[in-house]
């Protein structure tokens, strides 16, 4: 019988996170299993595996009852995890057997955040590796989604905070400190009120907003909605007395360090 010969796949994501974050989901086997799910959201299927050392296991349950089997070679933190991968019991479908393949993912820092890449190699055809190529660009999908979400999370109640304490603040200086802890010093902001490309810019358009405000006050209105670094925020302008002058709705982009670098305010119906 003659061998296969060796092909390879080469994909890759940005991710919206900094690479010390999406290394815990390449080292970690809970976190590894969560974007490892065929399903957006959905728990690995029982007997699933990941353990996070050399010669460690690595067992993926997939939906339809078929496993991938392999185990990992090299981890080597921040930037690199290689494993083998195959298959079983569909061995005669795919033409790769348990750990007859090998998948490579770095990690790389980049402006936007960081650069994955998978390279899927193996004695495999060159259509056996082009069919894998939409499989792994689901999975990797699916990692920059947990990623970004674990990344940005972790931080959005304070960015928030600061953010509606500096649309507030009437003391420049104080509004100043509130903004650079929230903001990217180039933040983009495009709302009905405001077109700004630094915090400085911003800060103004707020100081002219309170001026004709009154006691006023800026609020979130509702709960927050993250992905891919992301974030729909509703808010209110409401008098003291809670009676609301008007709603929208903001579109915050992060910066991958965790400051917003860009809102995008839609004004509320009605």
């Amino acid at each position: 019988m003659t061998p296969e010969p060796n092909a390879a796949i080469t994909t890759a994501v940005t991710i919206n996170a900094q690479p010390s974050t999406v290394w815990t989901f390449l080292a970690d086997a809970e976190r590894f299993l969560a974007w490892m799910a065929y399903l957006p959201g959905a728990p690995t299927p029982p007997g699933s595996v990941f353990e996070p050392r050399p010669g460690g296991q690595v067992r993926i349950v997939m939906p339809n009852g078929c496993e991938a089997r392999g185990e990992v070679v090299t981890l080597e933190p921040p930037r690199r995890l290689v494993f083998t991968w195959g298959y079983a019991p569909d061995v005669a479908a795919t033409g790769l057997g348990p750990g007859a393949s090998r998948v490579e993912l770095t990690l790389e820092p980049v402006p936007q955040g960081t650069r994955v890449t998978l390279r899927h190699s193996g004695p495999m055809s060159e259509a056996t590796a082009r069919n894998h190529e939409p499989g792994w660009r689901h999975y990797l999908a699916q990692l920059a989604v947990a990623a970004a979400q674990a990344h940005h999370q972790a931080h959005l109640e304070a960015t928030l905070r600061d953010y509606f304490a500096a649309c507030n603040e009437v003391d420049e200086a104080a509004r100043a400190a509130l903004l650079a802890r929230a903001c990217a010093p180039d933040i983009r902001v495009r709302t009905p009120f405001a077109c700004a490309d630094t915090r400085e810019e911003f800060s103004g358009y707020i100081a002219n907003g309170l001026r004709h405000l009154g006691d006023a006050v800026s609020l979130l209105d509702g709960t927050p909605r993250l992905i891919h670094g992301f974030c729909r925020v509703p808010w209110r302008v409401s008098t003291p007395g809670g009676a609301v002058m008007f709603r929208g709705e903001n579109l915050l982009r992060f910066a991958p360090e965790g400051q917003i670098a860009e809102i995008v305010s839609f004004p509320g119906e009605g």
